[in-house]
């Protein structure tokens, strides 16, 4: 009866390390009018300035909170050009990653890249970080500097050693794309090209 005592109070312990570990990560990104829940990187309009930071784990807040800002080059000029090389290894100062330190990996950030719409195919990042202070309270809002198109941000929290407690999946990262507006034009063009030639034919 003991043993089986024993048993399940470890089982129970080891479901609640296990629970601390899927909390780790919980914190998103989200921008106002965007759709927050693509399964993959979130585009957002480059006229954006701002994001709300949220999660579900109180034990979050008061830590540190960083920008990641990642933007893609499409030659290996930038300082992450190697799937061996972490990204947390080239922050200012570098980030203790722990045993987190895998993800993300380069090759799957070339393949949020390409994925994104952007038209940009980058072969490596210049990564860079900036604080945004102490996380407050979940729902945040938080400012987003002006980047060029493809860039990538994602948030990240610090603990009181400099250690890594959380960053956004892939699904709740944001990546600069082109203005609706810009497209719209873009595509207008085109069509007021084709039909130039087809008036041209027909004469």
């Amino acid at each position: 009866m003991k043993n089986m005592l024993k048993g399940g109070a470890l089982l129970v312990a080891i479901c609640f390390v296990f629970a601390l570990a899927a909390k780790a990560d919980d914190i998103h990104l989200c921008a106002v009018g965007s759709d927050c829940s693509t399964g993959s990187v979130i585009a957002i309009s480059s006229g954006t300035t701002s994001a709300t930071v949220s999660g579900g784990n109180p034990g979050l807040i008061g830590e540190q909170l960083f920008l990641a800002i990642l933007t893609p080059l499409t030659d290996k000029s930038g300082n992450w050009n190697d799937n061996k090389t972490t990204l947390w290894s080239l922050l200012a100062p570098p980030v203790d990653c722990g045993n987190n330190c895998t993800y993300p990996n380069l090759n799957s950030a070339i393949s949020q890249e390409s994925g994104s719409g952007t038209g940009i195919s980058a072969l490596s990042f210049n990564v860079t970080d900036i604080s945004e202070g102490a996380w407050l309270f979940s729902g945040e809002y938080i400012s987003l500097p002006s980047e060029p198109m493809g860039t990538i941000f994602m948030a990240f929290t610090e603990d009181a050693n400099g250690n890594l407690t959380s960053v956004t999946p892939w699904s709740s990262s944001l990546i600069v794309t082109p203005e609706p507006s810009s497209l719209f034009m873009v595509g207008g063009a085109g069509l007021a090209g084709l039909l130039v030639l087809l008036m041209k034919a027909k004469a």
